[in-house]
């Protein structure tokens, strides 16, 4: 008898959550339709409104113009490339190469790119000997034609070297050496 009650007082009680305010409100009509502006075809089954949104084109970009006060053609100067002051003295720049560019990545470490005319296994031949006879220990090395890749380990400095065709300069190579030290990794190794 006692479930009896439990379940009649909660069917009770579900019977009014589900009870409509809304019957005891008059709903308003749908706006009438003109029969002119009645679909047809596979959409003349019955009006259908789909509001649409009015979307205006945007405004074209204005050029570019330099200052006022910049003569025309004028070239603003870019600050001159150097070498970083924490660039490992041991690591040879090769010979007749210009320097380009100098990246300042995560964890401290720099790329420094340089240009040259000299062939990829020419320079290639050059790290791996010169960086070799300075006490750096080549961990990884591959060469291909038109591309090469060396890793040198010394103490816990970390030097990679890079040498490939420059895409957008025939005939000319870029070298990339990315260069780190080393941090102790915070969790021990297994």
């Amino acid at each position: 008898m006692r479930y009896l009650s439990v379940a009649a007082s909660g069917v009770l009680l579900g019977a009014t959550m589900f009870t409509s305010c809304t019957c005891h409100k008059e709903v308003s009509q749908p706006p009438a339709f003109e029969e002119s502006s009645r679909p047809s075809g596979f959409h003349a089954s019955g009006p259908k409104i789909t509001p649409q949104m009015k979307v205006e084109a945007p405004t074209p970009a204005q050029p570019t113009r330099p200052p006022a006060f910049l003569p025309q053609g004028f070239v603003t100067p870019t600050p001159p490339v150097e070498v970083p002051a924490n660039f490992p003295k041991d690591v040879p720049i090769y010979k007749d190469a210009e320097l380009a560019r100098v990246q300042d990545l995560p964890n401290n470490a720099h790329n420094v790119l340089f240009k040259t005319a000299a062939p990829v296994a020419e320079v290639f031949s050059f790290y791996q000997d010169k960086m070799s006879r300075e006490g750096w220990r080549v961990s990884e090395q591959f060469q291909r034609k038109g591309h090469a890749f060396l890793k040198f380990e010394k103490g816990n400095m970390v030097a990679n070297v890079t040498v490939a065709e420059d895409a957008t300069n025939p005939g000319k190579q870029v070298i990339a050496i990315m260069y780190e030290e080393q941090q102790p990794l915070p969790f021990d190794e297994f």
